[in-house]
Parts: C-alpha cells; structure tokens; sequence
C-alpha cells in the first residue's frame, strides 16, 4: 500500500469531495430547469382545460335549451303577442286532452267556443312573425295539429 503525503490525501479529498459537490450541483440545476417546463406545460394544460371546459359548458346549455325546448314542444317566440297565443293554445289542447280522455262531449261542444276564437286570433298573430319566429310557429302548429288528431281518435275509440 502506496501512504501520500497528507497534503496529497487532502487534495485528492478536496477533488472527490469538489466532483460530488459539482455533481450534485448540476442535478439540482436540471431538476430546478425541467420541474420549471413541466409547470410551464401543467399550466398550459390548466389553460386549454379551462378552454374545453368553457366550451362544453356552452355546448351544455345549448343541448339543454333544445331539451327543454322538445320536452316542453312550446318555444319562445319574440313577439309577446305570439307567446300569449302559445301560450292559451297550450291550455287549450291540455283541456281537448283531458275531455278527449275523459270522452265527456257535452264538455267538448263548450270546448268548441274556445277552438274558433283561438283560430281567429291565430289569424291575427301569424301576421306579426319574424322570419325565425315564423319558422318556429309552422313546427309547433305542425306539432300541434298531429297531437289534436292523436285526441280526437283517442276520443272516438272505445
């Protein structure tokens, strides 16, 4: 076994001793560097999550706006005339519904009083659509007359 001077041994210790320390060094500063682009890339992901999230939450209320519109088959007109109209034609097919289920036709031939003043004013009302509300109301009459039609023959049936 070869013994080094003690300045020898404390230089070779101050070498080891000034490696691991550089060593140690340059770790930290590559884990400092790539924890800052892996925060640059998470917040940019936060970001384009926000972003998708805004967009579905869009795309939601539009879905639901159509969902409600459907299950409820009366849409919203500007006009506030028309969602008056809409509106009464909508109590008057439920009270057709509930004296065509009930099949009482001293009930319905009351009923008819209403039917023709509704018609009339229908009438009125259709001549002040706009082009998008006159799109709505031709789907919802159409709607309408099939649901009339589905009353009166359960009416008649036995």
């Amino acid at each position: 076994m070869i013994t080094l001077p003690l300045s020898n041994q404390l230089t070779i210790s101050i070498i080891i001793m000034k490696k691991v320390f550089l060593g140690a060094l340059a770790l930290m500063f590559l884990s400092v560097i790539s924890c800052k682009q892996a925060a640059d890339k998470a917040n940019e992901a936060a970001e384009n999550a926000e972003e998708v999230v805004e967009e579905a939450a869009e795309k939601v209320e539009e879905v639901a706006e159509k969902v409600e519109s459907a299950v409820d088959g009366v849409p919203s007109f500007s006009d506030p005339a028309v969602q008056e109209y809409v509106n009464a034609y909508e109590e008057y097919m439920a009270e057709y519904k509930k004296i065509a289920e009930s099949k009482d036709m001293t009930a319905f031939a009351g009923l008819s009083q209403k039917g023709q003043e509704l018609a009339t004013k229908a009438q009125e009302v259709s001549g002040k659509l706009s082009g998008e509300d006159a799109q709505k109301w031709t789907e919802y009459m159409t709607a309408s007359a099939k649901k009339m039609q589905e009353y009166a023959a359960a009416m008649t049936q036995q």
